[in-house]
């Protein structure tokens, strides 16, 4: 299937490897599929093996719509999820599941600040192909846990 989006222009994913998002996705209403791009490996986290710890989630209609999001332990090594089975799920295997997390992006004055939303990860079993946020139990980890430090304005880092 070939998705045209506003960052990567038209890209080209297999219709078996959409993840499907039955209750939606929080604060999109209708928005129900998604693919998962690979972005690579997150800048300034440990070396990997080459997996992707980098992940754009984009929305299969709406070629504007894409969440960034990164494997957690990529940022976070103390990271701990406890996923609660809903009553009536329908879930592969736990090694199946895929425990993303949506990076924001807000300017601020003279940079960037990118923060993780560690409350609320997205996890998609990767076997049946279904996503979902959940809001964990622990309400400990922050909605907006620090990943980057204020960036610089691109306006101001002429000649690097």
């Amino acid at each position: 299937m070939q998705i045209e989006t506003s960052r990567f222009g038209t890209v080209e994913v297999p219709e078996d490897e959409l993840v499907t998002f039955d209750d939606g996705v929080p604060g999109f209403p209708g928005r129900r599929r998604m693919a998962v791009l690979g972005g690579g490996e997150m800048p300034g986290g440990e070396p990997g093996e080459g997996h992707h710890t980098l992940f754009w989630l984009q929305d299969v209609t709406d070629p504007d719509l894409a969440f960034m999001t990164i494997v957690p332990w990529a940022a976070y090594p103390d990271y701990d999820v406890e996923l609660e089975a809903d009553e009536g799920d329908d879930v592969s295997d736990a090694d199946d599941l895929c425990v993303l997390v949506v990076v924001t992006v807000r300017r601020e004055e003279g940079g960037i600040q990118l923060t993780s939303n560690l409350l609320a990860p997205i996890v998609i079993d990767t076997a049946l192909r279904r996503g979902r946020q959940v809001i964990l139990q622990d309400q400990t980890w922050p909605v907006r846990a620090p990943l980057a430090r204020s960036l610089p304005a691109a306006s101001e880092i002429e000649g690097d």
